[in-house]
């Protein structure tokens, strides 16, 4: 599984690289690596080793098996294929493969895959570091031009615009398929490998000196990505880590050396970005980059003003007035009753985080990064064209239904997780 994760790894940032063509839509790289890595999990184990997983997420599973069923029956009686179905099946499909594996590792079962979870972060930066230089080689963009370019007028719209779409042309997708919105997911996979990176490092055996190097300089790189990316919802998501992880030493008053060293220079570092001039891109790119608010605004009033027609049966192509919100894109595409169990999914998801936040003073510091990489999912819930679940949050979902669910069985007296059946360190590294 080692060689597996890793190639997994290496592709899932490169999601401007279209393979083929199928009747689900335009196959990309990381949707192969996604259903590869889950074809050869779902080999490798009895159906039994899904069990506890399926307990944890059985309302999330439930309903959206009920959705796959009323999108595919909704598609038939309107004549057309059934496409949106068959992806959300395979997704899920994956999600419940993937969390299965992640709880074998978390239990201490599947050992040899911590090393590569530990790389995460390192792994994914990297190829997509190299992927971004091929793209920027290919299509003839100078990166510090349009950087400063964009600082000078302070205009995040450059940079999305000259930078991540001009990168992504040429690589298998049709030109209407060619966003700088394809950001948004591409950074996401790196703020999920960071989450995963920092989970690994802090269970199991004792990393090597080189492992812990090699982790650091790939948060920062990460940290520098994720900036770079103008992404207002993988920003937000991320933001929500440092909270999460001040707000758990503030309810057991225990708020280290270390933590306030870190928001010092956190502050520090905005105070030079915002001196630089690239903060004020950033802060525009929230607070008065008014074009994607408008377009948002827009796709909003078409989309409910055929909500009254369309909200019962369905029928509404979102693509083209899509409100990137989960609910109401289902409802308008496959009418109310796929809306309800759209509607449970997004509840379970954000009744979990804010049961585990509401508790994160009696969480081990390990499980702080599980916690909070659930922000990203929920954002993307409801920022996320298309009525669907992108595929790099149906991992951030797999990812930590396996970890929570080995916690709580070993919570309750059932099986010792990887921390423990492997040897806790007696003086833990600080990762």
């Amino acid at each position: 599984m080692k060689a597996l994760w890793l190639v997994f790894f290496v592709l899932l940032p490169l999601q401007w690289v279209g393979v083929a063509s199928t009747p689900l839509g335009e196959l990309r790289l990381h949707q192969i690596a996604l259903l590869g890595l889950a074809a050869c999990i779902a080999a490798r184990y009895r159906l039994r080793v899904y069990a506890p997983v399926l307990r944890t997420a059985a309302v999330f599973v439930v309903a959206n098996v009920y959705m796959v069923v009323v999108i595919a029956v909704v598609s038939i009686s309107a004549g057309g294929a059934v496409g949106g179905a068959a992806q959300l099946l395979l997704y899920l499909l994956a999600f419940v493969a993937i969390a299965g594996h992640v709880h074998q590792v978390a239990g201490g079962r599947e050992q040899s895959a911590l090393p590569v979870l530990g790389a995460a972060a390192a792994v994914v930066c990297l190829s997509l570091l190299v992927g971004l230089s091929v793209g920027m080689l290919v299509n003839g963009v100078n990166p510090v031009q349009v950087l400063a370019r964009s600082v000078a007028a302070a205009d995040p719209e450059i940079v999305q615009r000259e930078v991540f779409r001009t990168s992504f042309a040429g690589f298998g997708l049709a030109d209407d398929q060619v966003s700088g919105n394809l950001r948004h997911e591409i950074f996401g996979s790196v703020l999920l490998a960071m989450a995963m990176s920092t989970w690994a490092m802090r269970v199991g055996r004792r990393p090597s000196t080189a492992a812990v190097r090699l982790y650091r300089v790939a948060m920062v790189v990460g940290v520098v990505l994720l900036a770079a990316s103008l992404s207002r919802s993988v920003l937000i998501a991320a933001a929500v880590w440092p909270l999460l992880s001040v707000l758990r030493s503030l309810r057991r008053n225990e708020l280290t050396r270390r933590q306030v060293t870190l928001l010092l220079v956190s502050a520090a570092g905005v105070v030079v970005l915002l001196l630089s001039g690239l903060g004020t891109v950033i802060a525009n790119r929230f607070l008065t980059d008014t074009t994607g608010y408008q377009t948002r605004a827009g796709n909003y009033a078409e989309a409910l003003s055929a909500l009254p027609e369309h909200w019962w049966t369905g029928g509404f192509d979102t693509r083209g007035a899509s409100t990137h919100n989960l609910v109401l894109d289902t409802m308008l595409r496959s009418g109310f009753f796929a809306a309800l169990p759209a509607l449970v999914v997004l509840g379970v998801v954000a009744l979990a985080f804010g049961l585990l936040v509401a508790h994160v003073h009696t969480l081990p510091p390990a499980l702080v990064p599980v916690v909070a990489v659930l922000a990203l999912p929920l954002v993307r819930m409801g920022t996320s064209g298309g009525g669907s679940i992108p595929p790099v949050e149906w991992l951030a979902l797999a990812f930590v239904t396996g970890v929570l669910t080995q916690w709580r069985r070993s919570s309750a007296g059932g099986p010792a997780p990887a921390s423990v059946t492997a040897g806790r360190r007696e003086a833990p590294v600080r990762v």
